[in-house]
């Protein structure tokens, strides 16, 4: 079982932060990943020291956290100053520069058409894996596990709005869930 399934074993869904406000309640939560989709990079140094002390794991959405270049210099920044445990990213270059950094990393896909599935096919033959997909929407998660061999965890987001939903996709075989959705973390 590879690090990042170890991580989610024990809760299958995972805080995504859009405020930082709510980073209080996300480490309440049984999740031992947070998926922080906000802020700066200016915001990490004090959030790696709060979270630490919950004894969680801070995955960075290197996508939409300001500040951060989108080159490999940006990856090792982040690691060499351990700003993070982790990233996500839809960006290819900055997953494989994160895995030669140590990170963990989440490679987010938007499962929109055939064309992406084969996109994500060709990458895992040229790259290897990360340590988890994440799908979105959510609702396209199962359809990636039938169409793809991946030994990565596969985490479905985006547009899940009842513990019902979690469920069903929990039992079609995806690993967790992440969302923004507070009433969903506990």
């Amino acid at each position: 079982m590879s690090d990042f399934k170890k991580l989610i074993k024990n809760s299958y869904v995972i805080p995504g932060i859009r405020d930082l406000d709510d980073i209080k309640y996300a480490v309440k939560t049984k999740s031992e990943i947070i998926f922080l989709l906000t802020g700066s990079i200016l915001d990490l140094e004090n959030i790696m020291k709060y979270i630490k002390r919950y004894n969680k794991k801070l995955i960075v959405n290197v996508d939409l956290v300001e500040g951060i270049a989108y080159d490999k210099k940006g990856i090792e920044f982040l690691a060499k100053k351990e700003l993070c445990h982790g990233i996500i990213s839809t960006k290819n270059n900055l997953i494989k520069s994160a895995i030669k950094e140590n990170l963990l990393t989440v490679q987010r896909v938007f499962l929109i058409d055939s064309g992406s599935l084969n996109s994500i096919k060709n990458l895992i033959d040229k790259n290897g894996e990360p340590d988890a997909f994440e799908i979105l929407p959510a609702v396209a998660a199962p359809y990636f596990i039938q169409n793809i061999v991946t030994s990565a965890a596969v985490i479905a987001g985006g547009l899940v709005s009842q513990k019902k939903e979690i469920e069903e996709l929990i039992k079609k075989g995806i690993c967790a869930i992440s969302t923004s959705a507070k009433d969903l973390w506990f």
